[in-house]
This record gives C-alpha cells, structure tokens and sequence, in this order.
C-alpha cells in the first residue's frame, strides 16, 4: 500500500487543502532522504547517468577468509566486509578423493618377423619397464644366461642365440613402477617337483607359465593357487630341467584424483597439498618476506663481515672478521669505533712462537704475559711405582712392602766343629726376620764327612761332601725361613764322619722382605 495519499483529489478550492496536500508530499520526500541526502543524491550513488546500476557493492577474495562483499562507501579498506562462502568450502574436504583414473599395467606391443641370424631387435623403453618378451608365444627368460637381455639406453632386446627366420617375436612393456603387485619369479627345477613357493594374495591375479606355456587354473587342469599358504601347486609333478614362471597381472594401477584434479603422484592424499618434490623451485626464488619470521629473524642478527677492509656503514652490534692482521682478529663495532673482542689488557696476542705456553700475570702484577710451563720440578703421576720412577706412599705416608727391596741385606752364619761327630749341630735361631738361605761353604782340616742344612731339626736341601779342600756350593733352590711370627733354629746335620778334624760350616744367607 503507498504511504502517500492525496487527501482533496479534485477539491483544491481553499489554500488550506492546498497547503495539505503539499505538505504530504513534502513530508513523504522528508521520510526518503538519508544521511542528509536527497532522493536524487541517494539514487544517484546506485544508478549511473544512463540509468544503469552502479550501486556501491563490492567483491574480493580474502586470502584467509574467503570470498567476502561489502555495500556501501568505506573510508577503511578493510571495514565492512562479510563473508560470503569460506576457503574450506570453496576447496572442499581437505584430501578428498573425486575418483580414480585406471591405468594400464601391459602396454606397448610390438611384433617383429625375425630374419635368418637375427638376434637384435629395436625396442624403445625404460630402465624401470619390465619387459615380456614371446617368441612364438612362448615366454622367454631375461638374463645373459638365458634367452635374451635387454638395453635401455641402446633401446634394444638381445636374443643370446641367433633366430633361424621367420619366427614372430612379440615384446611388451609392463609398468612396474606404476603397479603395487606386479612381481615376476623364474624358477628353475632340479629335482621333481610339484610345489612352488609364491608370495601372494586371494585377490591377485597370476599367469603361469612352464617352459613359457602358458598354463591353465584350477584342479582339473594344470595347476592350484593358495594364499594361505603361498604356494602354486602343479596337478602333475614336474621334472628335473624345467622352468616355471609365475607373473602377477592383478592391475592396481588406479590414480587417486584430490582437491583440484590433481593425481596421487602430485598431491598429498591425505591433505590434498602438493607434494615438495613435484615443485619447481630455483635457487632464489622464495622471497625472505615469504618465509615466516626470517624477515625479523635476520635484522635482529648481528652481520658478519669478513675481509682486510674495514666495513661500510655498520650498525652497532656487527662483527668483523679483520683478515689484514696476523693472526686475523675478530672485531667489534660499539657505535662509534671497531673494538677488539680480545684487547691486550684481557689477552696478550700471540705468535707460533708462543706455541705450547700458557697465560701469566707478569712480575708486576699489572697484565698478561705469556709463560712457558716449568715441569722441571714435577713428577709424573705415571712414575709412581713404576721402572725408573719413584716409590708411591700408602695412607700412613710410608713405603708399602711391595715396593721395598726383596733383598734388604746379606750376612753369613758360621759354625767351627773342632772334632764332629755324626750329629746335629745348631748354627743360630732367628726371630721377627725372614731369611733365605743362599749359598754354603764347607772345609775339615782333615778326614772327610757330609753336611745337610737342617731347620728345626728337619733337614733341607742336598747332602754335600765335606773335606780338607774348600767346597762353596750355590744353592739350585734356595732355603727360605720365615721367623716373623715364630722362631726358628738353623744348623746343620753331619754323616758320614770319617776322622773329620775342625769341620768349618758357613752359610751365605740374605735377609729378605716379608
């Protein structure tokens, strides 16, 4: 309903109905007018001077928020804005798949008529294709022992023995690196044999092959799969001699296709990012500013500058590497000046003349000098104990016993017998000391008799003849006595008596550690 109304149509015989209704219109136009604008300004800022649309309205893509509008004038860029769909929307769920493009894993056919002594054939491939290759539809074996080999740069296939002519070579490519399941087992037999080990799956596909014929699945014909047991078993055993060959053909090659139609091979699945790998980036191309915080992180570094010139326009806190100096310093700028980081006051600079010394106060105590080590009065702690070194102390500061001398003196006892007689003769009884009983030396004026060393009464040793020439024996296996806790008699047993005279008994003994 129009919120103007005439109030007198066709009564305008009173200036007061006139007034009325001029005031109605008046007030009506009053109501249209916004912002201290007329209708005319207000239609104006909507419509151009054709009459065509013109509003205020506008459209921009926020990198952040997404496809947004705004109506209206705006002193500020970025005021008034409202969003209209966000990126999330726009992009989809991150990752999601569209589909999947198949692909297939045997391709590339070519067949050749051999000619008679044919053995290379032209065969355009990669070193990541699989070949199959068939001579008269039967299956050959790769390798240089076997049938053929093949050549990626050269782009051939090789046949190790010549063909007569006239046979049909037929080779294909297999895209192995496109394919999850292709896997290719050449088993020769040496004994009979009926059961072949392979890996795989209730859902793969196998052809196999013996002698490259192929075979046929299934218990009534040539053979039985199981992935239960990864095996291949042949209904009839095969012999000695034989070649089986078992190829997966299950064709797994399906691309998943994410966010904006690219391949797997190119995007992440699982976040629909481009993969890094897949981005030409040259060196330089990534803009400081593009980087998060490197901007900032840079200009709050101190600069390095290396070189024998002093740098240009530094800022305080750089650092220079002065190379005109031998040995090169480092430097510092406070402001103002370049400052040494080591000044002579803190450490003295050094030369390869001062190799090997060390940092002293010198005599008057006011810096640094350099000094050289005095070991002259040290000791190793290496030569404690040990060859030409020095004697090491136990914890009361004395010599331990295992670095005392074995031999700590040497002495003689010795007995004069005036007329012997065949008996035991005591020589001395030691205590608190540990002897050893090294040597003996035996004489008679005359006659003769024999002498063997006892100890407590018990005789030790060798019986040794006794007479008017001097005998000295050096004892093979000297006699040790120890009296340390308990003493004991040393002497010496005489036999044999034959009108000895003066019989002289000494015996060289050494007073050994205990």
């Amino acid at each position: 309903m129009a919120r103007i109304r005439q109030q007198y149509p066709q009564n305008y015989g009173s200036s007061g109905n006139i007034n009325t209704e001029f005031e109605s219109i008046i007030r009506y136009i009053n109501a249209a007018e916004f912002g201290n604008n007329t209708v005319g300004e207000l239609l104006a800022k909507i419509f151009n001077a054709n009459g065509d649309f013109d509003g205020p309205v506008e459209l921009r893509k926020d990198s952040s928020a997404g496809i947004q509008y705004r109506i209206g004038e705006y002193a500020d860029a970025n005021s008034g804005w409202v969003t209209l769909v966000t990126l999330a929307e726009i992009r989809g769920e991150p990752g999601q798949d569209f589909g999947e493009i198949g692909a297939p894993i045997i391709y590339g056919r070519v067949d050749y008529t051999a000619t008679a002594g044919q053995t290379v054939f032209s065969y355009a491939h990669e070193s990541t294709d699989d070949l199959l290759v068939y001579l008269d539809g039967v299956l050959k074996t790769p390798g240089g022992s076997y049938d053929y080999t093949s050549d990626d740069t050269a782009n051939t296939v090789t046949f190790t023995s010549a063909l007569a002519g006239g046979e049909i070579v037929t080779i294909y490519k297999v895209r192995a690196t496109s394919i999850t399941g292709y896997v290719r087992q050449d088993t020769y037999t040496t004994a009979t044999q009926t059961v072949f080990p392979f890996v795989h799956s209730a859902e793969t596909k196998l052809q196999v092959y013996k002698n490259g014929i192929l075979q046929r699945e299934g218990g009534a014909y040539d053979y039985v799969a199981s992935s239960d047991t990864d095996t291949i078993t042949f209904t009839s055993a095969i012999p000695s001699g034989n070649l089986v060959s078992v190829i997966t053909v299950e064709n797994t090659s399906v691309q998943a296709v994410t966010g904006m139609m690219f391949e797997e091979n190119y995007v992440h699945t699982d976040t629909g990012l481009i993969r890094f790998d897949k981005i030409s980036i040259a060196n330089g191309d990534i803009a400081q500013a593009k980087v998060s915080g490197l901007v900032t992180d840079l200009g709050a570094k101190a600069k390095l500058t290396v070189g024998s010139s002093t740098p240009v326009s530094p800022a305080t806190g750089d650092l220079w590497h002065d190379t005109s100096q031998t040995p090169n310093q480092l430097k510092f700028y406070d402001g103002t000046q370049w400052l040494r980081t080591s000044p002579d006051s803190s450490l003295p600079t050094f030369t390869t003349s001062n190799a090997g010394q060390f940092v002293k106060v010198n005599g008057t105590g006011t810096a640094l000098e350099y000094g050289t080590v005095d070991l002259s009065s040290v000791i190793a702690v290496t030569q404690k104990g040990s060859a030409n070194g020095v004697a090491s102390l136990d914890s009361t500061g004395r010599l331990p016993s295992s670095q005392l001398p074995s031999v700590l003196s040497s002495d003689s006892f010795y007995q004069e017998v005036a007329t012997p007689t065949n008996t035991t003769y005591k020589i001395k009884r030691i205590y608190k000391q540990k002897i050893r009983i090294d040597g003996l030396a035996l004489q008679t004026t005359s006659g003769t008799c024999s002498v063997q060393i006892s100890v407590d009464g018990n005789v030790y040793g060798s019986v040794y003849s006794v007479s008017s020439t001097p005998n000295e024996f050096t004892l093979g296996t000297p006699i040790e006595i120890d009296a340390t806790n308990a003493s004991h008699e040393v002497g010496f047993v005489v036999t044999n008596n034959s009108s000895a005279s003066i019989l002289e008994v000494t015996m060289a003994i050494s007073v050994v550690a205990s």
